[in-house]
């Protein structure tokens, strides 16, 4: 199992992709303010188009900003466009 791991962590680390997806960890890009990709989900909380409300391993990450629609979604990936003005992590502010 442990060689496995390394294998595909080698590989991912080769095509220049974040080692976090192995872990679970989420990883979230965002692109401007128009855009927010949110990689390693677990499902959408809660959707408004003022704010976005998704399922992670660190507890849930939250995204607002103004016109947000998801513009793509499957199991590992959730592709949002709008205007994005913040990101939150977890349950408390740090």
């Amino acid at each position: 199992m442990k060689e496995a791991r390394s294998k595909a962590q080698g590989i991912l680390a080769a095509a220049d992709f974040p080692g976090e997806i192995l872990t679970g960890v989420p990883v979230v890009e965002i692109k401007g303010t128009a855009e927010a990709v949110v990689i390693c989900h677990r499902g959408v909380i809660g959707y408004e188009p003022e704010e976005l409300r998704i399922a992670s391993s660190l507890g849930p990450i939250r995204i607002r900003g103004a016109g947000l629609t998801i513009f793509r979604m499957n199991r590992e990936r959730i592709v949002l466009h709008g205007k994005v003005c913040s990101v939150e992590l977890g349950e408390k502010p740090c």
